[in-house]
């Protein structure tokens, strides 16, 4: 059956609007990936066992206290290996029990004699990752809380990443957040999800590190665990 010229017109206008937004919805288009041992793979010191807990990950290095920066096979999205942080030495905002079910939080009374103090834990790409000022970076990595630690359903903590852009001498020029995975209230956050965002590097910046971490420790149990490490270049 021929159609009517205005319907062939309606059919053809909605078909350039459907290319258009295909064009619009593509993934921005990247260099390559800067970061090294972006999976966490290779070790600077071999594990006594397959596995064992190697001391790092080669060209990766820790900051702050916690009672483990995991490095073992016990939780990775993709290989044989991930990076995680068990607990917290200095606590969090709130400490909450989940043991009955229904998770109850209460502030720390400790919080204060802490904050003060350098004992957030973060895994940090140990070299600074070369950068030119004024450029665009596309930071993404998968995270994961699992799913059977208490501290998975906290409403609004998570799992989260900063930038830290330093100059051509290695000083700090400032820390900005990077992706993040919080919890919403009434939601529980199950498996590896992927975590992105655009970072644009500051005037004077040289150099950046990556920072994995926590929004902040509720209780002595908190685990969050990272793999698949992409900071690039945005084209």
């Amino acid at each position: 059956m021929r159609l009517p010229a205005r319907y062939c017109l309606i059919a053809l206008t909605f078909a350039a609007v459907v290319t258009a937004g295909s064009v619009s919805a593509a993934a921005p288009s990247l260099g390559r990936n800067l970061v090294s041992n972006p999976s966490f793979e290779d070790s600077d010191f071999e594990p006594v066992a397959v596995t064992g807990q190697p001391v790092l990950p080669t060209d990766w290095t820790v900051e702050g206290a916690t009672i483990l920066f995991d490095h073992s096979q016990n939780v990775y999205k993709d290989g044989r290996r991930g990076a995680a942080i068990s607990g917290a030495l200095g606590g969090g905002r709130q400490i909450c029990d989940g043991s009955s079910g229904v998770q109850r939080c209460n502030a720390n009374p400790a919080r204060a004699a802490t904050q003060e103090l350098p004992l957030r834990p973060w895994w940090v790409t140990n070299a600074p990752i070369d950068v030119k000022a004024g450029a665009k970076y596309h930071f993404a990595v998968f995270a994961i809380m699992p799913s059977l630690n208490p501290d998975a359903g906290v409403p609004g903590e998570g799992a989260a990443t900063r930038v830290r852009w330093l100059d051509a001498d290695g000083e700090e020029l400032v820390t900005v957040d990077g992706p993040s995975l919080i919890n919403q209230p009434g939601k529980r956050v199950i498996g590896w999800k992927q975590i992105t965002a655009d970072v644009i590097a500051p005037a004077g910046a040289a150099g950046a590190q990556l920072l994995l971490g926590h929004t902040d420790y509720t209780t002595t149990s908190t685990q969050v665990a990272y793999d698949l490490v992409v900071f690039a270049a945005v084209l």
